[in-house]
């Protein structure tokens, strides 16, 4: 399996706190013990813990300390989940953590041992500079000169995070005047929420220039962290984003399944040839109905642009985790689709496609 999205690791071992795996974005202590006392009632929790127990030799209750034990070599550990988990390739979005070891693709390959395709994530560009008081076109000029350089500092694509911002409904027709005056209005937010009509001119002129680099263009869509505001990230917000000139030309992957919105992506991947569907984390998240998901979007969206990823982060169990749940999905689904008639031929070909092929093509492996 190729991975289609996932970000840095932690440099190090020992023991995992199975409650960190989860969308909660804490820092202070009572938040924490909260999210570790409720944590263990969640079935991800629950099922993560008893696989990795199998996986450790331990029982569930020795896997912190049985993790402990096993990452002292943590290259090896690492290296050893992500063969469990027939993982020869991902797709590293290093913006999650730039500050990890793991951030620069070199370093994530050699840690865990296949090939890696990093891609250039937008938001930590355009924050810094409103940040620093820029202006509309200094930070236009500043983005375009950050993408057209993106293939000769070795990435592989693009993504924008602009859900987590200021929402997907972006509009279209945003023009400089108004992005310059969408940066004074909102000073007073927080630099997250500044300059939406700055933030949606950045975001059309960008699929602009992907398209001319014929790079891959990443955008969130649907749940993310704590930090996401749910109701803006619905992938039909961006229908009139994508009837624009550079809409259609760029190559556009709606990524993490839009859950919970699994119907609406597979509509658009099927109704604009440009548009692929991208489906992870959910998978580390909702992992009883990982087929379910799997196969709401397969039965509308061509399998020629679906890819499945883990955003895998933090812990490399997540990469583990995600990677076998979404493998097992498609095989249960394979066995169900070949009893309603489809072909083992025609399956096979999904299989390659929607696991290594599509993500292999797009990304050049």
């Amino acid at each position: 399996m190729i991975d289609s999205h996932g970000h840095p690791i932690t440099d190090s071992g020992g023991p995992l706190d199975l409650s960190s795996i989860n969308v909660q974005l804490v820092t202070d202590e009572e938040s924490r013990s909260e999210r570790a006392r409720t944590s263990p009632s969640r079935l991800s929790h629950e099922l993560l813990g008893v696989r990795l127990a199998r996986y450790l030799g331990c029982e569930v209750e020795e896997v912190p300390a049985a993790r402990a034990e096993a990452s002292r070599d943590w290259p090896r550990y690492v290296r050893g989940l992500f063969m469990s988990a027939n993982l020869r390739g991902l797709v590293l979005d290093p913006g999650w953590n730039l500050d990890a070891t793991t951030a620069a693709a070199d370093s994530f390959a050699e840690m865990v041992g296949c090939s890696v395709r990093p891609i250039l994530r937008l938001e930590p560009m355009v924050d810094r500079l409103i940040a620093a008081g820029a202006g509309a076109g200094e930070i236009l000029a500043a983005v375009e000169q950050a993408m057209r350089g993106a293939p000769a500092s070795g990435y592989f694509g693009f993504k924008t995070i602009i859900a987590y911002r200021t929402g997907l409904a972006v509009d279209p027709y945003a023009d400089l005047a108004a992005a310059d005056r969408s940066l004074q209005d909102s000073r007073e937010l927080e630099v997250r929420r500044r300059g939406k009509a700055l933030r949606d001119l950045v975001l059309r002129r960008a699929l602009g220039w992907a398209a001319e680099l014929k790079l891959p263009f990443q955008i969130h869509t649907g749940y993310g962290d704590s930090e996401i505001r749910l109701g803006e990230a619905n992938p039909l917000l961006l229908e009139e984003l994508l009837r624009t000139p550079e809409g259609l030309a760029a190559t556009i992957i709606l990524i993490h399944g839009s859950y919970p919105w699994h119907e609406e992506l597979a509509f658009l991947t099927l109704a604009k040839p440009n548009v692929h569907a991208e489906l992870s984390e959910f998978n580390l998240h909702t992992v009883a109905t990982v087929a379910n998901r799997l196969e709401r979007v397969l039965e509308m969206a061509p399998a020629a642009r679906v890819l499945c990823g883990t955003d895998g982060h933090g812990a490399p169990e997540t990469y583990w985790l995600g990677a076998l749940l979404i493998q097992e999905a498609w095989a249960a689904l394979r066995d169900r689709w070949a009893k309603q008639g489809a072909r083992q031929s025609w399956l096979s070909e999904v299989e390659t496609a929607i696991m290594e092929g599509n993500t292999g093509r797009l990304y050049s492996f």
